[in-house]
């Protein structure tokens, strides 16, 4: 099983969880049925993943949101690699500097819930993963580029999921929840294909973008962003 999250930092209803299973079976789940309401908090929240990881035998966690801060020694600019890769909207640059600035508590959000999953035993990818539980950084705009179709806008103006629903479909996605799935579901769903990949081929699978991450500092550093590969 994969679990994906389309993370938010502000509400939880926010959070789009989908569960995956290997016959690509998908069911969404509501924040508030693993007890979550209101405002996320790290360590609730990271609790709430774990438990749900272990009841549903999960492989491998999804989470749209950064892992890590920029590196002293990355290459030049205010991102990590693998957002200058992947042409995220969010940038992290070395500890506590976020640009844009409105982004900066979803970042550190993301990044200590990162830290905290590590400590529940899923820990970051690097090149040596081969198997095994870890935590991974997705990024669902990245998932519907590298499948080849088009990304979802935001929620603004995807006011029909439709089509891109039927997109997930023809990849193979089967749910009874298709009809009442969020813009958060839908994103969680599209990252989830590449934790399939990886549990199906590996590293070599996915469409893998960054640097591995490093401890540097007190800090996380750098990740990988990893998206599905196109079959």
């Amino acid at each position: 099983m994969i679990l994906s999250i389309d993370l938010a930092s502000r509400r939880y209803r926010d959070n789009g969880i989908a569960l995956v299973a290997g016959d690509r079976t998908l069911e969404f789940i509501a924040p508030a049925a693993l007890g979550l309401t209101g405002e996320p908090q790290v360590n609730p929240f990271a609790d709430a993943i774990a438990r749900l990881a272990a009841q549903h035998h999960v492989g491998l966690i999804l989470l749209d949101g950064p892992q890590g801060w920029r590196a002293d020694w990355s290459p030049p600019g205010h991102a990590r690699a693998c957002e200058r890769a992947t042409r995220t909207p969010g940038k992290t640059g070395p500890p506590g500097v976020v640009k844009p600035g409105s982004w900066t508590r979803m970042a550190e959000f993301s990044i200590a819930l990162f830290d905290a999953l590590d400590a529940r035993g899923w820990p970051r990818i690097d090149h040596g993963w081969t198997q095994g539980p870890a935590a991974i950084e997705s990024f669902p705009t990245q998932a519907w580029r590298s499948l080849g179709h088009p990304t979802l806008p935001g929620k603004a103006k995807a006011r029909d999921l439709a089509p891109w629903v039927q997109l997930l479909r023809a990849e193979g996605l089967r749910s009874a929840g298709w009809a009442d799935a969020s813009h958060d579901d839908v994103q969680a769903a599209v990252a989830a294909l590449a934790g399939l990949q990886l549990l199906a081929g590996g590293l070599a699978a996915a469409d893998v973008r960054g640097l591995p991450p490093t401890f540097e500092g007190g800090h996380w550093r750098e990740g990988f962003i990893v998206s599905p590969r196109r079959g």
